[in-house]
């Protein structure tokens, strides 16, 4: 399954299938926001190696609330991430706080969103709570996305079991006019956000189709009993990295990444245990929050750190995606990779015709207007720090032909380009990219990535 988002709409598309877009839970959204005022930065990553400091941060939780000052930065779900379990202390505290009456009437989303973070720490109380919510119509819905945040196997099945009993509900298709609200779409996307960061063998990428329910009631038959998805980071050794591996579970793909740039000897077998990336992967490098559909990222950053501790199949992966219908997702891959082989992929990639990947784009997408990959997230700028809004848009390739990203892009990474990443897009300037890379390829110079967290 292929996953797009604009403006909260998930777009789905599965193989033989038309694409489907539909609204998430808005009041869960909300579980990640609250008002901020722009007071000094303070957080805590895994590279601080000190989970007890992280767990101490939350508890300034309440101070910022009764004072209607939470700084700009604090994250509930990155500090408990980075803190584990050291973190439900801390959790408890918060979830403690009332409602109606200070401090918790002025941050009453830090009190749900923690008992969310204490039901995905293991917390039974916490847990109970939302199994009740579930069971209760009035409240089902709310249950919904943090159910797909928490991951586990009695997640996984309780989103499964809801799907399977209401795939024919009138209630679950809402018609608006312009759009369709269907929440069964959104229901196969949080399915598919469990599978993106844990192994889940044998688990169908089946629809909400008489056909497809059952599949879903199949699996349900085949695997009673058994453990359903195996989550990576309880099986890593190293602390770093265990923290990183923890983080992606949490909902911040970047930290892919971060593994791969570690410098560890183990790191190619930590990424090895996440689930092997599909084709058309799309790529993060953005920084996140969870509940939102940036765990469609998971996947693409894998297979770019993969490759960039030189995994030759996943690179290959990329370079053959570049004539196809996300042709601008593996030019953003091979920008973030950088050195001779990326270049000449994408110097290659110039002979590709730009009516071929905008063919293979159409015949993908179909009519929809929300199939266009990486330009519907806001990216961190690769090669930049404070990125000028024309460098965005050559990396993005969303307001540009193929062909201009592809110069763009090329002039950023290699030092004394033949041309300005500004150039126009003419047969004179594609043959002048060819020529200087046919005399340059051996002794050219790369432009080295700015160094940016990725936590």
């Amino acid at each position: 399954m292929t996953v797009w988002t604009i403006n909260g709409r998930h777009c789905l598309r599965f193989p033989g299938a038309t694409v489907t877009c539909a609204w998430i839970s808005i009041a869960i959204l909300a579980l990640a926001i609250t008002p901020l005022v722009s007071t000094p930065a303070f957080s805590q990553t895994c590279k601080d190696d000190n989970p007890s400091h992280a767990a101490a941060l939350l508890d300034r939780l309440q101070g910022y609330c009764e004072r209607n000052e939470v700084p700009w930065s604090f994250d509930l779900y990155a500090l408990a991430s980075v803190a584990g379990e050291d973190a439900i202390p801390a959790l408890r505290r918060i979830a403690a706080w009332p409602l109606d009456t200070a401090p918790g009437s002025r941050c009453p989303q830090w009190v749900a969103a923690s008992k969310v973070a204490l039901a995905k720490l293991g917390d039974e109380s916490s847990r109970s709570r939302l199994d009740s919510q579930l069971s209760q119509p009035q409240t089902a819905q709310n249950t919904f996305a943090p159910l797909a945040f928490i991951g586990d196997d009695r997640a996984l099945l309780a989103l499964i079991h809801y799907l399977v009993d209401h795939a024919q509900d009138p209630a679950m298709l809402q018609d608006f006019g312009d759009y369709q609200v269907d929440e069964r779409a959104w229901f196969l996307q949080a399915i598919d956000s469990i599978r993106q960061r844990r192994r889940v063998p044998g688990l169908p990428a089946a629809d909400y189709s008489p056909a497809g329910i059952a599949q879903w009631k199949e699996y349900l038959a085949a695997h009673e009993g058994q453990q359903l998805s195996f989550p990576v980071y309880p099986h890593v050794s190293d602390p770093y990295l265990r923290c990183l591996a923890r983080r992606v579970e949490w909902g911040y793909p970047d930290a892919i990444l971060a593994i791969a740039a570690s410098g560890n000897s183990s790191a190619t077998s930590v990424l090895r245990r996440f689930p092997s990336p599909e084709e058309n992967a799309l790529m993060g490098f953005e920084r996140s929050v969870p509940f939102n559909a940036h765990w469609s990222l998971i996947p693409g950053n894998v297979q770019v750190a993969l490759a960039q501790l030189g995994d030759r199949e996943m690179f290959d992966r990329i370079v053959s995606e570049l004539a196809g219908a996300f042709a601008n997702e593996s030019v953003r891959k091979l920008e973030f990779l950088g050195g001779k082989p990326a270049v000449d992929a994408l110097v290659n990639a110039l002979s590709v015709p730009e009516a071929v990947v905008e063919k293979a784009r159409s015949k993908a997408c179909g009519p929809s207007i929300y199939c266009y990959g990486s330009g519907q997230i806001p990216w961190k700028a690769i090669w930049t720090v404070t990125p000028t809004a024309a460098q965005i848009d050559r990396e993005t390739c969303l307001a540009e032909p193929y062909h201009a990203c592809l110069i763009g892009v090329l002039a950023l990474m290699v030092k004394d380009p033949p041309l300005p990443f500004t150039a126009p897009v003419t047969p004179e300037n594609i043959q002048k990219w060819k020529d200087w890379w046919a005399e340059n390829k051996d002794h050219a110079l790369f432009v080295q990535r700015p160094v940016q967290s990725f936590e």
